[in-house]
């Protein structure tokens, strides 16, 4: 299944941030209070038929939801910028022949309270299998 080989992709990416607090899906996480972290999703979306018949090629998208929590909007924001600039539309990730092409990431709106931060970055990624 070659949803298994995106995800690792994109989690390597994420894994060459530079980042020790990742919430990874399905990795116990526990972080201190007040420390900031983040979370990460891996968002499929239905596939998409490219050419007729059997075999063919199809269309695959989704979103790679990185949610950043943190203490205060400024480090928040920082973080935001930071990530968005590592996952630069435009760039061609490769693992075990599965090429996935990043189309650019864009800001959600802010969760969270009055304690903390928590803003989410969906980068957008196709790919064709």
């Amino acid at each position: 299944m070659s949803y298994r080989k995106i995800q690792a992709v994109l989690d390597a990416r994420l894994q060459a941030y530079e980042s020790d607090d990742v919430a990874f899906p399905g990795t116990p996480y526990y972080p201190a209070h007040g420390t900031s972290y983040l979370e990460v999703q891996f968002l499929p979306a239905p596939a998409e038929g490219i050419f007729l018949g059997s075999g063919a090629v199809e269309l695959h998208t989704g979103d790679y939801r990185i949610t950043v929590h943190d203490a205060d909007m400024a480090s928040a924001q920082s973080r935001i910028d930071a990530l968005r600039s590592h996952f630069n539309k435009g760039r061609v990730l490769t693992f075990e022949s599965v090429d996935v092409h990043l189309d650019g990431a864009t800001v959600g709106a802010k969760e969270g309270d009055l304690k903390k931060i928590a803003i989410p970055l969906l980068v957008s990624w196709r790919s064709y299998f």
